[in-house]
């Protein structure tokens, strides 16, 4: 990997989604990421979730059905979810999205990938860190052999007088057992079981609370989380 790349080995990025990829089901799609190294924080906030819940029968019936994890869908206590959103906000994570308006078309495998090149695209042009790896939920990819984000002949320039640069490069998703390459930056990803990590469990809730905003325009979730996490996004149609 070129020292031209910023890579933070104590960050780590997770995806997540929420909503129907079928034709049926959903009007909305959406993928988020977050980028984070503060898992213990996130997995304190969560155990004291998880601990206020088990106070009723009725927190403790749905935590015991989902084997301890915490998701948006279903969560038996509004007034701590909204609490736990709060919470979480105020980490100092950020978060980005993909909407995706289906139109009663199936969602693309290919699609999922777009979160991650803009990712990149954003990385490079502000010259932010990227993670060091990426965790998938485990069903957030069909194809199970994807194994790597990578970039192969980058190069920047300045120019102008602002000695702005123009960055140029392409960027793969590769498989295993794959011809390897020589590449400039690869990104592990892995596909995980959300029950073992709680960052990817706090991208469950905010791509839920970001569905529940383009699918039934209700924006009490994102209100919360927006004033204190930074949320950027885009919106966009099958074609």
């Amino acid at each position: 990997m070129g020292e031209r790349f910023n890579c933070d080995l104590f960050k780590t990025g997770y995806l997540d989604e929420s909503g129907d990829e079928g034709k049926k089901g959903s009007k909305w799609f959406v993928m988020a990421y977050i980028c984070t190294k503060e898992g213990k924080k996130i997995a304190k906030i969560l155990k004291k979730t998880k601990e206020q819940l088990r106070r009723t029968k009725k927190g403790e019936r749905w935590l015991n059905r989902l084997g301890g994890e915490i998701k948006f869908v279903g969560f038996p206590d509004e007034r701590l979810r909204l609490k736990l959103l709060e919470n979480l906000s105020k980490i100092g994570f950020e978060a980005r999205f993909i909407a995706i308006q289906k139109d009663g078309k199936n969602i693309p495998e290919p699609e999922k990938f777009q979160i991650l090149l803009n990712l990149l695209a954003e990385s490079f042009s502000n010259h932010q860190c990227m993670p060091s790896k990426i965790i998938a939920d485990k069903d957030y990819f069909r194809n199970k052999k994807i194994c790597s984000l990578a970039v192969k002949n980058y190069e920047e320039e300045a120019y102008g007088d602002r000695e702005k640069k123009k960055v140029s490069y392409e960027v793969f998703v590769l498989e295993e057992d794959k011809e390897k390459e020589n590449y400039n930056l690869k990104i592990k990803i892995r596909h995980e079981n959300s029950k073992e990590h709680p960052e990817l469990q706090a991208v469950d809730l905010i791509s839920g609370s970001l569905f529940q905003e383009f699918e039934n325009n209700d924006k009490t979730y994102t209100d919360i989380l927006r004033k204190n996490l930074k949320i950027k996004g885009l919106v966009k149609k099958i074609k």
